[in-house]
């Protein structure tokens, strides 16, 4: 019972603090820049921040559920290693990084940098996040109103399952992972989110869910389990890279600015337009293809070791 006593109100501890971090990112936040992150003349880019705390609190969340997660399991069944939780924070890290630091307002100015936004997005917060195991710990950090009311009888709800196994499907998740990337793409969407901050609030939504349900498919870690075989899973990393590569060179070699909306704000560096926008799609296409090339050379990696391990298990069963 005192244990317990001890452990809520370390737990009230973190919640306040993580609010605190809240607060402070909202009231001292540079001010001149609006709620997506305009630059005004003359500011420096890199003392402009997203003012809006929403991403900060949501982020803050993830890490009060994760951490209060772990404090609750005393017995683990799959413990989480220090690098998995290391990796989850430096996920969430780099969420923080896209969305509220001076690459966001920047962004807002220069395709160079809101295609690195999107890589931080879509490729990588997701697949570092991913790999610190978040499932368990993040479950049993819920209340236990949230948990038995809601997760419990979602777990059990037969159209929830069904709506899971589709969202899961890799035909699904490869499919809106290159789906939403092309979409946004579209000078028409993308220019349409450039001029109206609830658009892109949807462009990001869709480009951070999209990467992180394209990347469960590949990462497993307990419990979760993916239905694809490693070989299958070098497979599906290798068809987004072809699209991706196709898209990439399309708009480096493009020679005239197929995103009006840039031309419509200040640029903060002396580089026109059409720089940019080739360095915009040299950002989408090297990097996305690397990291695509660089996860399936470790899922091979661990496809080799587990069957190694099987065979040498194999070889000295009775």
């Amino acid at each position: 019972m005192i244990a317990a006593a001890v452990r809520s109100v370390s737990d009230r501890w973190i919640f306040l603090v993580l609010a605190g971090a809240a607060a402070f990112q909202l009231l001292f936040a540079v001010p001149g820049v609006s709620a997506h992150g305009g630059i005004d003349a003359g500011q420096n880019p890199w003392t402009a921040w997203n003012t809006n705390p929403l991403p900060t609190v949501l982020l803050l969340m993830a890490a009060y559920l994760y951490i209060n997660g772990l404090s609750n399991w005393e017995r683990p069944s799959h413990p989480v290693n220090n690098w998995q939780k290391a990796s989850f924070f430096f996920g969430l890290f780099l969420i923080f990084v896209a969305l509220q630091s001076p690459l966001d307002p920047i962004a807002d100015h220069m395709l160079s940098f809101h295609q690195v936004q999107h890589f931080l997005l879509r490729m990588m917060a997701p697949l570092f996040v991913l790999l610190g195991a978040p499932l368990t710990p993040m479950l049993r950090g819920l209340p236990a109103w949230a948990l038995q009311g809601i997760v419990k009888p979602t777990v059990k709800n037969e159209h929830a399952r069904k709506a899971y196994n589709l969202l899961t499907n890799p035909v699904f998740t490869v499919g809106f992972f290159m789906g939403s990337l092309y979409l946004w793409q579209f000078p028409g969407a993308f220019n349409l989110a450039l001029r109206h901050d609830a658009i892109h609030a949807l462009m990001h939504l869709t480009m951070s869910a999209s990467g992180f349900l394209f990347w469960w498919v590949v990462i497993d870690p307990k419990p979760h389990r993916s239905r694809l075989h490693y070989g299958l899973r070098v497979l599906y990393l290798g068809l987004i890279i072809l699209p991706n590569t196709v898209l990439g060179a399309a708009i480096t070699f493009s020679n005239s600015i197929i995103y009006s909306a840039y031309a419509d704000v200040r640029q903060p560096y002396d580089i026109s337009l059409l720089t940019d926008q080739q360095l915009g799609g040299l950002m989408l296409w090297v990097p996305g293809d690397m990291m695509s090339v660089l996860a399936a050379g470790v899922v091979m990696i661990m496809w080799y070791q587990r069957e190694e391990a099987e065979n040498q298990a194999k070889s000295t069963a009775p």
